[in-house]
């Protein structure tokens, strides 16, 4: 850890300042805000149609469903939510990060929208929140989501992937995050995240190097870090077998973050589970392989069918 700090302080300690690219710019132009305790969320809204909902990973924010806005926004309504802590959303000094917290939030929003029959899609932690979302709105007299996509999703004890590892340690954390420039700290989890490398697009560590840059950010991924395992894990693992709506589960068969593993368990565990793998492709499909991706999320809203493809 040591090296790797101070590499990255002798290699970019006189690196041009991140600049935020055109797409994210302009993604931000037409940001919305939703209050939730006080607190400005922010979202983005394209198309009309059926609801889909979009919930990112870990350190990622809403430019990650670019592919996925682009394409559904022609036949739905899209919307993506920065979660607190990440994107142009709040990052309060607080201690309520868990995807619990966040979960109440998604539903808080869906209600106050007057959402209905909406398609909840979650990415990594993102696909914990939506979960958790599911079943926080299941204690409705109508539950709103009618589909959930979890896309290589958090939602069972598993290995810790290192650069969140890290974020839990005292002392350490800070100086990972105060010494590491911000582009260097994308770069990293990318090349963890991804299977191919080459898809790593210069635009792409500038946008998530100028979202970790944000004032607070640092702040928010700790306090996620330190979260990010649910004290009832148990009790939740639970209740999986209650979903009783259509799930589309998604996973890169190359995932190094969260294993195909935990794609194999949350497809046993709910009911109405169908699990789709993607080849040579990493944690963030939607991203490295969103041909792939979209025609699997575009099928399974046609129809439904159940089993491993």
């Amino acid at each position: 850890m040591a090296a790797v700090i101070l590499m990255a302080i002798f290699v970019w300690g006189c690196a041009p300042r991140l600049v935020v690219p055109a797409e994210v710019r302009q993604m931000q132009e037409r940001a919305k805000i939703f209050f939730y305790q006080g607190l400005a969320i922010t979202y983005y809204e394209q198309g009309q149609g059926q609801p889909m909902v979009l919930l990112h990973g870990f350190g990622a924010f809403s430019y990650t469903w670019r592919n996925v806005e682009k394409y559904f926004s022609k036949s739905n309504r899209v919307i993506s939510i920065d979660l607190k802590g990440f994107g142009l959303s709040a990052k309060p000094d607080d201690n309520a990060y868990s995807a619990k917290d966040q979960s109440r939030l998604i539903a808080q929003f869906i209600k106050e929208q007057g959402i209905a029959e909406a398609i909840l899609v979650g990415n990594s932690f993102g696909g914990a929140v939506a979960l958790l979302t599911y079943l926080e709105l299941a204690k409705e007299a109508q539950n709103p989501i009618s589909k959930l996509i979890l896309i290589d999703s958090a939602g069972y004890p598993q290995e810790m992937p290192d650069f969140i590892a890290i974020l839990r340690i005292p002392l350490l954390n800070r100086l990972f995050l105060s010494l590491v420039p911000s582009r260097v700290q994308a770069r990293m989890v990318l090349k963890k995240a991804f299977f191919d490398h080459g898809k790593i697009t210069p635009e792409m560590v500038e946008a998530y190097g100028s979202n970790l840059a944000q004032p607070g950010a640092h702040q928010a991924l700790i306090k996620t870090a330190g979260q990010i395992v649910p004290p009832d894990l148990e009790r939740l693992l639970e209740q999986y077998p209650s979903i009783n709506i259509p799930v589309l589960i998604i996973w890169g068969e190359a995932d190094k973050i969260v294993p195909l593993a935990v794609g194999r368990k949350l497809a046993e565990a709910i009911p109405q589970a169908q699990l789709v793998v993607i080849p040579n492709c990493g944690h963030i499909p939607q991203e490295e392989c969103p041909a792939e991706t979209l025609e699997v999320m575009a099928d399974f809203l046609k129809t439904r069918g159940n089993g491993e493809r």
